[in-house]
């Protein structure tokens, strides 16, 4: 008996350890599994930045004056009314409408004075009945009668002249074939005598117009070549003409204010008031050495630039320049064809 309950013991403490294993298994599987070490990126040396190098080169240095303007006409002119004062009753074009020389452009207010004119010869006509009449008279008043008569007679027809040049000028008129640019007047405005309203070109006479400025005037000459670029139609060969003929900055747009240049054909599709842009060659040095600007230094008035040699070293030469474009400078003494210069 006492047998047995030693065997059921010893049995129950067996159950109790496994039981206390199998627990202990259990819990370290649900303890979190360490991650392995991290990877840390490759750190890589910064690679130090290399300036840019320049050959030294021969060829030719051109020398040019840039400015900018429009295509315009030869044969332009302003558009206004010499009546001050008076209401526009009429407006008969618009701007891009092609007129004939004298065709009505826009009509004033000419109040009464249709009416004044007729009342006028009527009365210019019996003066001139009345002279005749006196002129039959020899007596001895009559040599006053009849001077007085001629100088009534002389005062109307005056009168009726400047009405009539009045209704003349009610009317604005064409005065030769063309386009109008500009149009600015309607109808209900109060013209001003004078007062530009509109502008009229002849289309078959546009010219290249360009602006300079005053210190670039100086060195440009007629004959010296000349690129245009013209809006849309591309690049063009030409000559200036003529610089302007007066440097005066008024309101009015005027062709005198502009340097004319020819090209050997205008192209196609351009029309008036085209913008445009031109370079006139002011100096050419043919066969010159020259370097980039961004190559050469400058330091308390001496010029150098860093030359980088065959073997990879690189070294300070001082240089004697010439005439400079706005991307090259010509070089006269110091370096020789072929060699590398380094950038900035």
């Amino acid at each position: 008996m006492a047998e047995s309950f030693r065997i059921r013991k010893k049995g129950l403490a067996g159950l109790l350890l496994a039981a206390t294993c199998l627990s202990l298994a259990t819990g370290c599987s649900l303890l979190p599994q360490e991650e392995g070490a991290e990877k840390l990126p490759a750190i890589k040396p910064p690679k130090i930045s290399q300036k840019p190098e320049y050959p030294v080169k021969r060829g030719t240095l051109e020398i040019k004056a840039s400015g900018s303007g429009k295509l315009m006409s030869e044969k332009e002119e302003n558009l206004f009314f010499k009546q001050d004062n008076r209401r526009i009753v009429d407006v008969r074009v618009k701007t891009g409408d092609k007129v004939k020389k004298g065709q009505v452009l826009a009509v004033l207010d000419t109040g009464d004075t249709e009416k004044q004119i007729s009342r006028k010869e009527i009365e210019l006509e019996k003066a001139e009945l009345d002279m005749k009449s006196a002129l039959r008279d020899v007596s001895a008043d009559s040599d006053i009668l009849i001077r007085k008569q001629q100088l009534d007679y002389k005062l109307l027809k005056e009168d009726l002249a400047d009405l009539r040049s009045e209704l003349q000028n009610s009317k604005l008129l064409a005065p030769y074939g063309g386009t109008i640019v500009s149009f600015t007047a309607e109808v209900g405005d109060i013209a001003k005598a004078y007062d530009k309203i509109g502008q009229l070109a002849d289309m078959d006479s546009l010219v290249v117009a360009v602006q300079f400025a005053s210190a670039d005037l100086e060195i440009i000459a007629p004959g010296m070549e000349a690129l245009v670029s013209v809006n849309t139609a591309g690049d063009h060969a030409g000559k200036v003409r003529r610089l302007p003929i007066s440097t005066a900055r008024t309101g009015d747009d005027s062709l005198d204010s502009y340097a004319l240049i020819d090209l050997k054909k205008l192209p196609a599709n351009v029309q008036h008031g085209t913008p445009l842009s031109a370079s006139v060659i002011v100096e050419r040095r043919e066969n010159a050495l020259s370097i980039p600007v961004a190559a050469l230094r400058k330091q308390n008035g001496r010029n150098y630039v860093l030359v980088s040699n065959a073997d990879g070293s690189k070294g300070e030469v001082d240089v004697e320049i010439g005439v400079q474009t706005t991307t090259d400078v010509e070089i006269i003494k110091g370096l020789e064809e072929g060699q590398k210069v380094v950038g900035k």
